[in-house]
């Protein structure tokens, strides 16, 4: 794309931002026009009717609020322009209040595109840029839609100046450091990708050989790749895999009761004499209980679709990552921008020992569609390790390292929280027990006795299922209650770490801890379950042994 030339987003995008709303409109219109239909010569009689009577006031309002959304849209896409001015993306917008937003290249972590059913349609894909700034990690930076053509131009150009521009830093900084600096420039470069050079020649000829890599592997455009050019392919059989092990059981057990009580319900309406008065009196019931149906079967067979056609491949110092069929993803992810690795298990994969990988990096986990940036699917240990290997190497000794289990003792630093929440369960058993005069005791009982045992539950799946091993280069951190969920981070991508004792965890010599990283919010904060001996010594260590990168 030509330097300062002014573009706008594909006009299609009005449609995008205003589609809930028109959605929203019909649901609340349509059912008004069916019911003054009687035939299809009223029609337009009663689309009149709309405009009439006691409803003509709110009806008006609503198409007026409409017109007032959807032209401000439009103004909004006329008078917004973006561009590339030397090494920034300009988003120009001259509406009411003039706007003028400048994005660094060199700030950009992420250029994602991602393709909707509507987009698919019409041929347009939306691009999704995220920065590396910790005070926008909750919300994508840039979204820019274009006819796809357009797009993988954009995205390759701005692909091309970031390597630019991180090839002259590279050099200024080879040039300008000391001979004690240029070591710990390059040892922090290269710990990363498991390789520590044992010269500075050594470490640039290593560097401009994964430099060539990376420029080649740029050169090709994410949505053109052919089939052979996937390190990994998911077959049928694995995506209905992970499916299977994907389902939460919480929405299945919603499901069976919903479908349950859906059939009982259908069921006594057909037995009733007046059969039309009971379907409307059990209108609003049965419209409830297909929506509770639908939802909980979404969530249960969303992930037999979601991953459709999943696709990885390790070009260089970047991960491609592709999938989807209704709603097309592809992630273009720097290596040097991950902070963690996750590994999942859900309650059904616990049982069946198959695990599943995302990765924690900077600027994604954002947008409700990047809330799990998976790497590899559901399979065994074996292929996990495996696969791991081809696609980020860099995390291959955390997959190795094992958690060790809570010490025995944490069941007396769990004693005084247990007792906190027993004393907020018994004073409204004895409050309710006095105020209701016994009339009620059984039920307020058993309520109480439910609680506790929850309580109880929780101590016994958490005392099985956390855990945390420190390693080398690795912190490695187990929790879960049904499910279990690792995260291995690398030290040195430790924001910063707390710890924390009560003092009966002090008397038996124990701490948990809070590992900060530079992540959306709800990958941000992950919790250290309590250990015992020098663990966080370790971490200390580890996150001061190895400088941070500079460049």
């Amino acid at each position: 794309m030509e330097e300062n030339k002014r573009f706008r987003n594909h006009i299609s995008i009005i449609v995008e931002q205003t589609g809930g709303i028109l959605i929203a409109l019909l649901i609340i219109l349509v059912p008004q026009l069916l019911e003054n239909i009687r035939d299809i010569t009223d029609i337009t009689e009663a689309g009149m009717q709309l405009l009439s009577g006691k409803g003509m006031l709110v009806n008006l309002g609503i198409l007026l609020v409409l017109f007032v959304i959807v032209g401000w849209q439009v103004l909004v896409w006329a008078r917004t322009y973006i561009s590339i001015q030397e090494n920034a993306i300009v988003i120009d917008r001259e509406t009411l209040n003039r706007k003028k937003d400048t994005i660094g290249i060199r700030n950009i972590s992420n250029i994602n595109m991602e393709q909707n059913l509507f987009e698919m349609l019409i041929g347009t894909c939306k691009l999704k840029l995220d920065t590396n700034s910790r005070s926008t990690a909750d919300s994508t930076d840039v979204k820019i839609v274009l006819k796809k053509e357009a797009a993988l131009r954009f995205k390759q150009e701005i692909e091309g100046r970031m390597r630019e521009i991180y090839r002259e830093r590279w050099d200024r900084a080879r040039a300008t450091a000391t001979s004690e600096e240029r070591k710990a420039l390059l040892y922090g470069q290269f710990h990363d990708h498991g390789t520590v050079p044992a010269s500075s020649e050594e470490a640039a000829g290593y560097f401009g050989e994964m430099q060539a890599e990376g420029m080649q592997a740029g050169e090709i455009l994410a949505g053109e790749m052919q089939e052979e050019e996937f390190d990994i392919r998911a077959d049928f059989g694995e995506i209905l895999q992970h499916g299977l092990f994907s389902i939460n059981i919480i929405s299945l057990v919603i499901l069976i009761l919903g479908v349950a009580g859906t059939v009982t319900t259908v069921i006594s309406i057909l037995n009733e004499p007046d059969l039309m008065q009971s379907v409307l009196g059990a209108a609003s019931g049965i419209i409830a209980a297909v929506i509770v149906v639908f939802s909980a079967l979404w969530d249960t067979v969303k992930d037999f679709v979601r991953y459709y056609d999943f696709r990885t491949k390790r070009a260089g110092d970047k991960l491609h990552i592709k999938y989807g069929l209704f709603k097309k993803i592809e992630y273009t992810i720097p290596v040097d921008k991950i902070q963690a690795l996750k590994i999942r298990q859900s309650f059904i994969a616990r049982i069946g020992k198959r695990y599943m990988a995302e990765i924690v990096n900077v600027g994604m986990g954002d947008d409700q569609s990047e809330k799990d940036s998976f790497l590899i699917l559901y399979g065994t240990e074996e292929r996990l390790k495996e696969r791991l290997h081809i696609l980020l190497p860099e995390f291959s000794g955390a997959a190795e390292l094992k958690t060790e289990r809570l010490p025995a003792s944490v069941w007396a630093a769990w004693a005084v929280p247990g007792a906190v929440y027993t004393l907020c369960v018994i004073a409204p058993t004895v409050a309710a027990y006095v105020i209701f005069n016994r009339e009620y005791t059984m039920w307020v009982l058993i309520a109480a006795a439910v609680l506790e045992l929850f309580l109880l539950l929780g101590m016994v799946l958490k005392y099985r299922t956390d855990g945390t091993g420190a390693g080398k280069e690795f912190l490695k951190v187990s929790r879960g209650y049904f499910g279990r969920n690792y995260l291995a981070v690398r030290y040195q991508n430790i924001q910063y770490v707390k710890f924390s004792q009560n003092p009966v965890a002090r008397a038996f010599g124990l701490k948990k801890g809070e590992a900060h990283l530079l992540a959306a919010s709800m990958n941000s904060t992950h919790a250290i379950p309590y250990f015992k001996n020098d663990v966080d010594e370790k971490i200390k260590k580890g996150m001061l042994a190895y400088p941070k990168r500079v460049i």
